[in-house]
């Protein structure tokens, strides 16, 4: 099966970035754990042998989604970016640490990926624009996209007070998550998981 019409693509990618960068941030906002949006959450990847996934955070490699996590628990603890090189690095409290989403834009590379899918995608199923898998369909819709996300980072102190903005740019590779794909209608794992993320505060 190749690759499927060009307005199906952009539907299903249209839709999928909207639902990674809405579940990604609203997490880190909320403060809870972004590893799941990672392909070495993926038993499926890991055994055909998909490295972890390659993170970049301000210039520095991190080597797992849990490191990324704790940086992120460090950067909420952080009383004034702006006083520091390494915006991770205070002890001090804020109240809050709000990513602010201004705009994305998303550019699939591949249209036909097919890296450790399972036979049953490759067959039987196209993948809809929720992610999901419809058995029989015409077509395939097996993309990997370029995510790019850009917008502000707000810190507020615990009396209300404003204490800095920084501007972040984030690039995620995003692949599908086979299993995922076929338990449609599962919540609790993502559809499409990073394989490479880099991020940079400014």
């Amino acid at each position: 099966m190749g690759p499927p019409p060009l307005a199906t693509i952009v539907a299903c990618s249209a839709e999928a970035s909207k639902n990674f960068v809405e579940w990604y941030y609203a997490s880190i906002n909320d403060g809870k754990s972004v590893v799941q949006g990672y392909v070495n959450a993926s038993e499926r990847y890991t055994v055909a042998g998909q490295p972890p996934a390659d993170i970049c955070i301000n210039g520095r490699v991190v080597a797992t989604p849990e490191e990324w996590d704790a940086l992120l628990a460090q950067q909420r603890r952080a009383a004034n970016p702006t006083a520091s090189a390494n915006p991770f690095a205070s002890t001090d409290k804020v109240d809050t640490v709000r990513y602010e989403v201004a705009s994305y834009d998303v550019h699939v590379i591949n249209s036909d990926y097919r890296f450790a899918a399972p036979p049953e995608v490759l067959v039987d199923y196209t993948i809809t624009s929720n992610g999901g898998a419809r058995r029989k369909a015409e077509g395939s819709v097996r993309i990997v996209m370029m995510l790019t996300v850009s917008g502000t980072v707000h810190f507020t102190a615990t009396d209300g007070r404003p204490l800095a903005e920084q501007h972040f740019h984030d690039v995620f590779i995003l692949v599908p998550n086979w299993d995922a794909i076929l338990r449609h209608g599962s919540k609790a794992t993502r559809r499409y998981i990073a394989i490479s993320h880099t991020y940079r505060a400014y």
